[in-house]
C-alpha cells in the first residue's frame, strides 16, 4: 500500500512539475529553449520534449528562423523515446515532407521513421524505410550512413532469429567505428560505435542460447563486448547507453545461471531507468526480473513481474518476437498456482503468438515489398465471411458437432486420466521395489573372461553415470570399457537383452525416474534443462523416450509427484 501512495504522489509531482515548466518556457529565448533541450534530451524526456514544443511554439512566432524541421525530428525521436507511436510518426511525416528538396536532411529523416518503426516492432516497414535510405547512402558515398544501417539491418535479423547473419553484418559496422575510433574521429560517432558494441553482445548472447548454452566462448565474447559498452557509456555519459549495457550484463548473467548477479544488475538498471524517464526500457527488464523468480521456483513474485511486462507491452505497444516466452512462462507460473483458468488462457496466447513469430522468421525480406499476396489473403478472407453469413444454418450443424466432439473429448479425456495414475502408480511401485533383474544370457562366442571385464566395465560405466554424456555413442562406451564396439554390442544384447540405443535409453530413463522423484529441486527445471542434464540434444526426443517407457509425458510424472509431497 505504501509503494502504491508513493507512486500516485510521483506521478503527480511529475506531472504539476510538468505544467510549470511548460507555462515558465513561453518566455524564455531560443537559445534557452535549445540549452535546456540540449541539457534534457539524455535524461528526462518529458522535460525535453516540453523545451522542444516551447521552441516549435517559440520559433513560428519569430523572426529569427530556426528550421522547423529539425524541431520536429526530435519531436519524433522524443515521442518515440516515450514509446507515443502515433505521435513520433506525425512528427517525423511533417519533417519529411519539409525536407523533400534537401536530401541531406530527408535522409536523416527517413532513416529516422524507420528506426520508429523498428521500436514498434514493424520490420516491414522499417526495411522499407532502410533500403530507401540505403540507396540514398550509396549515391553519395556516406560509409558512416551505410555503417549504421549494417548495423540496424542485424539487430532486424537478430529480432527473427537469424542470429549468425546478424552477427557478420554488426562485425562490419563495428570494424567501421573501431576505425573511427583509432583515427581519434570518433568522438562524434560514440553513440554509434557504443550501440553496436551493445548489439554484438547481444547478439553473442542469443548465440550461447542457440547453442543450449555449449558454447562458452559466445558467453565469454558477450561478457568482453558488453563491458566495453559500459565503459564507454560512462565516459560519454551516456544513461540511456549505461542502462541499456547494464541490463543487457543483468541478461547475459541470468542466460550463464548467476541468478542472483542477474538480479543485481537489473535492479541497479532500473534505477537509471527511473532517473532518466526511459520506460521502453523496463519491458525486458521486467521479463527478466520475473525469469530469475520463474527459476527459483517463487512463481507468486515471477508473476507479479510478468505481469508488469505484459501491461507494458500493451501501454508501450512493444512487439519483440522474443517476448512470445512470457505467455508460456506465466502459463507455467499459473499452473504451479493451480490457476487452470489463467493456465488455458496464457498457453492459447502463447500458441498465438508462437504462430505471428514463425510468419516472421520464415518471411524472405523480397516479400516484404510485395503486398500482393496480403490483398489476395484479404479477399479469400472476405469471401469466407459472405459465404459463413449465407449459411447460418450451418451453425447448428457445426455447434451440434463441436458439443458432441467435446463430450467425447472430455470422456476421453478422464479415461486418460486414469490410465495415467495407473501408470504413475505403477512406476511408484517399480521405484518402491527396484529390484536387479538378472537377464538369462543369450550364448555369444566370447571368452567368459572378456565377458566379465565388458560386464564389470558396463558395471563402473554406470556407477559413474556416463550415460549421461551428451553424444554417448557405441564407440564412446566401447573406449570406457576397453573393448572394441563388436564385443561390447554382443554383450548388451546377450546379458542385458537390448540394444544398444536402448540400453542407454533406459539408464537415462531409469535415472531421471528416480531423481526426478527423490530430489526436489531438479523437478524445479524446465523439460528442456531435464533433458540437457540427461544427455539428450532436444527436449522433444526426451518427452518421447519417457512417454515410450512409462506411458506418461515427464510434465504429468512431475506434477503427480509434486501433488503426492504436497
Amino acid at each position: 500500500m505504501k509503494q502504491l501512495l508513493f507512486l500516485w504522489t510521483f506521478a503527480f509531482c511529475v506531472l504539476a512539475n510538468a505544467q510549470i515548466t511548460k507555462n515558465q518556457l513561453k518566455s524564455v529565448s531560443i537559445d534557452s529553449l535549445l540549452n535546456g533541450f540540449s541539457t534534457y534530451e539524455k535524461t528526462n524526456s518529458t522535460t525535453a520534449k516540453e523545451y522542444l514544443l516551447a521552441l516549435l511554439e517559440t520559433a513560428a512566432n519569430s523572426t529569427n528562423k530556426v528550421p522547423t524541421h529539425k524541431i520536429h525530428f526530435e519531436l519524433a525521436k522524443i515521442h518515440s523515446a516515450l514509446r507515443k507511436k502515433d505521435s513520433a510518426l506525425y512528427y517525423i511525416n511533417v519533417a519529411i515532407k519539409e525536407t523533400e528538396n534537401d536530401v541531406n536532411a530527408l535522409l536523416n529523416n527517413l532513416y529516422c521513421k524507420g528506426s520508429i518503426y523498428y521500436e514498434f516492432g514493424n520490420y516491414t516497414k522499417a526495411i522499407e524505410c532502410y533500403t530507401e535510405v540505403y540507396e540514398m547512402s550509396k549515391r553519395k558515398n556516406d560509409l558512416f550512413t551505410q555503417a549504421n544501417l549494417d548495423h540496424d539491418f542485424a539487430l532486424i535479423k537478430t529480432q527473427i532469429g537469424q542470429h549468425q547473419a546478424a552477427l557478420q553484418l554488426v562485425k562490419k559496422s563495428l570494424t567501421f567505428y573501431e576505425s573511427l575510433e583509432r583515427e581519434n574521429s570518433g568522438n562524434q560517432h560514440a553513440t554509434a560505435y557504443l550501440n553496436s558494441l551493445m548489439t554484438i553482445s547481444d547478439i553473442y548472447t542469443n548465440l550461447y542460447i542457440d547453442t543450449q548454452k555449449g558454447n562458452l566462448k559466445y558467453l565469454d565474447s558477450a561478457h568482453y563486448y558488453n563491458n566495453i559498452a559500459i565503459e564507454k557509456s560512462l565516459q560519454n555519459n551516456d544513461d540511456e547507453g549505461f542502462l541499456i549495457s547494464l541490463r543487457l550484463k543483468g541478461v547475459i548473467h541470468h542466460e550463464e545461471g548467476n541468478i542472483e548477479q542477474s538480479t543485481t544488475d537489473l535492479i541497479k538498471a532500473e534505477e537509471v531507468i527511473q532517473n532518466v524517464n526511459l520506460p521502453g526500457h523496463l519491458v525486458i527488464l521486467n521479463l527478466y526480473r520475473g525469469k530469475n523468480y520463474f527459476v527459483t521456483g517463487d512463481y507468486e513474485k515471477a508473476l507479479s513481474y510478468f505481469q508488469k511486462t505484459e501491461t507494458l507491452i500493451h501501454t508501450t505497444e512493444t512487439d519483440f518476437p522474443d517476448l512470445q516466452e512470457l505467455y508460456i512462462l506465466m502459463a507455467k507460473s499459473y499452473e504451479q498456482k493451480n490457476d487452470s483458468e489463467n493456465t488455458i488462457t496464457y498457453f492459447n496466447l502463447f500458441y498465438q503468438k508462437d504462430s505471428l513469430n514463425d510468419n516472421l522468421k520464415q518471411r524472405n525480406l523480397e516479400k516484404l515489398y510485395k503486398k500482393y499476396d496480403i490483398v489476395t489473403f484479404k479477399d479469400k478472407i472476405n469471401s469466407l465471411e459472405n459465404n459463413l453469413k449465407e449459411n447460418k444454418y450451418n451453425y447448428t450443424i457445426i455447434l451440434g458437432c463441436m458439443l458432441f466432439l467435446v463430450i467425447g473429448i472430455s470422456i476421453y479425456y478422464k479415461q486418460k486420466q486414469v490410465r495415467n495414475k495407473k501408470y504413475f502408480q505403477k512406476i511408484m511401485t517399480e521405484l518402491e521395489l527396484k529390484k536387479e533383474k538378472k537377464a538369462s544370457p543369450k550364448e555369444i562366442k566370447i571368452s567368459k573372461e572378456n565377458v566379465l571385464k565388458i560386464l564389470q566395465g558396463l558395471d563402473d560405466f554406470e556407477k559413474n553415470e556416463l550415460f549421461l554424456k551428451k553424444n554417448c555413442s557405441l564407440n564412446y562406451v566401447a573406449n570406457k570399457t576397453n573393448t572394441n564396439s563388436t564385443y561390447l554390442s554382443k554383450v548388451i544384447q546377450s546379458h542385458k537383452q537390448k540394444k544398444f540405443i536402448q540400453y542407454i535409453t533406459d539408464l537415462r530413463i531409469d535415472y531421471a525416474l528416480e531423481k526426478l522423484q527423490t530430489t526436489k529441486k531438479f523437478r524445479a527445471y524446465n523439460i528442456k534443462s531435464i533433458a540437457a542434464e540427461l544427455g539428450y540434444n532436444s527436449a522433444e526426443s526426451f518427452s518421447k523416450d519417457f512417454k515410450r517407457r512409462t506411458k506418461l509425458y515427464p510434465s504429468y510424472y512431475i506434477k503427480k509427484l509434486n501433488e503426492t509431497e504436497s
